[in-house]
């Protein structure tokens, strides 16, 4: 026991430790913040930005390719199938804007989307629950999901959100990313592309990505694909169903060239598995595919080849930006000043390709509502879309990685699209706290309301 005379020496001393504790706290705290910004912002800029430059060549070392666990299984498709059947409250023609997941978790912003949909043409939203940093927008069931810590809660009450949406007449479409997989790489590095020593390979970005033609890769995205199935989703849009995009990719099998075949056949492998594994869900699969993808003959390194592709799902989605077009293309000398022209040449490629095979694929296009290089406005978004149009497509997804649509470039609701509820849809799930860091370091409680920006290219008209 000690006296008082004995304990007060001590007391400088504590006093030290705490201070200390609420340091390290404090900086632990800010940290975290960054951290999240960070995610937030690489999340919804990968799509926009489709090309990764590579720092270092990319090959598959011998003892990767020794274990390869896919078998070419094509022959599985089920073939073209009627949607209507399939699907009887999906819209005709699909009509669609893009929400991150945490704008989907965020009840105002989500209230703001919807009310959007109803007052005009639009008809249905790509809800992210799956991003490129291989985060899940929920609390997932899958058990390697769980284990890994993949999941970050950014939608409270999934189903709850799916079942307002389907009371106010807005069809859901759940957007997975499959292949650019960085958490998923982490943390089972056997699952990972790897380089010559062996390790995960990362990209221009520095993010990871997993094997294509692993099947555990295959049947974790689809264990979330099912998932989301089961909550209330009547359709799956997989995106970065790919290689990663970068000009000096080399890759090795058993001290051979992976010839462009080998990516393409892994590609369509999983299109395929994926099709016949989702089948007893009567779900419609999409995949979504470069805008060059439209016209090139090649995999372009990735992997993608439209027909083949076009197989096994209901819909492909070419990411038709006109800014991701270099100059000079289709003889065009400023695509990213012509969106209409830009448009309009990609998807008749698109047409003409997939009409010479039986295929049974529709074509839904994403179209451009950013600023990149050119200034949107309304008339260069819905120059697009009447592009689509005189391509016989009434079909169209918008993407803006902020959530911010121009509603200026659409028309009203058809009746049969209006909506059965006119936006009363609260109260959606609580609004989440983000601590996001912007140009200007401010926090605030709103999802994604700072101005972006991608190097020295100030993208704050977005």
């Amino acid at each position: 026991m000690y006296s008082n005379m004995e304990m007060k020496p001590q007391l400088p001393g504590l006093l030290f430790l705490f201070c200390l504790f609420l340091l390290v706290s404090m900086i632990s705290a800010v940290a975290t913040s960054n951290l999240i910004a960070r995610k937030v912002m690489s999340s919804t800029w990968d799509h926009v930005i489709q090309a990764e430059i590579a720092n270092a060549a990319l090959v598959w070392p011998d003892s990767l390719a020794k274990t390869l666990d896919y078998v070419p299984d094509s022959a599985c498709s089920v073939g073209p199938r009627d949607l209507a059947a399939l699907q009887p409250d999906r819209p005709r023609h699909v009509r669609a804007l893009y929400a991150t997941g945490w704008t989907a978790g965020h009840g105002s912003r989500m209230k703001e989307l919807v009310g959007l949909v109803c007052e005009t043409e639009l008809n249905s939203i790509v809800i992210e629950i799956k991003d490129d940093l291989g985060e899940i927008s929920y609390v997932s069931g899958v058990s390697l999901a769980a284990s890994i810590g993949a999941s970050v809660r950014k939608i409270g009450d999934l189903e709850r959100m799916l079942e307002e949406l389907h009371g106010s007449g807005v069809y859901p479409i759940a957007r997975l990313v499959v292949f650019k997989d960085p958490h998923l790489a982490a943390a089972r590095p056997d699952l990972a592309i790897c380089d010559s020593s062996g390790k995960p390979w990362r990209d221009g970005r520095g993010m990871m990505w997993t094997d294509p033609r692993k099947r555990e890769v295959w049947q974790y995205n689809l264990a979330i694909a099912r998932e989301a199935a089961r909550a209330g989703f009547r359709e799956i849009q997989f995106d970065y169903v790919r290689f990663p995009d970068d000009a000096r990719l080399t890759m090795t099998s058993n001290g051979a060239g992976m010839e462009g075949k080998d990516r393409v056949d892994a590609i369509v492998d999983f299109l395929a598995y994926a099709r016949q594994e989702l089948e007893p869900y009567k779900v419609v699969v999409t995949a979504d595919v470069f805008g060059l993808v439209c016209s090139s003959r090649s995999d372009m390194g990735i992997g993608q080849i439209l027909e083949d592709m076009a197989v096994h799902v209901d819909y492909v989605a070419p990411m038709v930006y006109p800014s991701h077009y270099r100059k000079g293309e289709y003889g065009i000398e400023n695509p990213n000043a012509a969106p209409g022209a830009t448009v309009r040449r990609s998807l008749s490629d698109a047409q003409a390709r997939l009409a010479q095979v039986q295929s049974g694929a529709r074509i839904i296009p994403w179209l451009q509502d950013f600023s990149l290089g050119h200034t949107y406005t309304a008339r260069e978004v819905r120059a697009q879309i009447e592009a689509a149009h005189e391509c016989g497509i009434y079909e169209f997804m918008l993407w803006n990685p902020r959530n911010v649509y121009t509603m200026g470039a659409l028309g009203g609701p058809s009746p049969e699209d209006a909506c059965r509820t006119k936006p009363q849809l609260g109260p959606f799930p609580e609004d989440v706290v983000l601590l996001l860091e912007g140009p200007e370091s401010t926090s605030r409680r709103e999802a994604l309301s700072f101005p972006y920006r991608l190097d020295a290219l100030s993208l704050e008209g977005l």
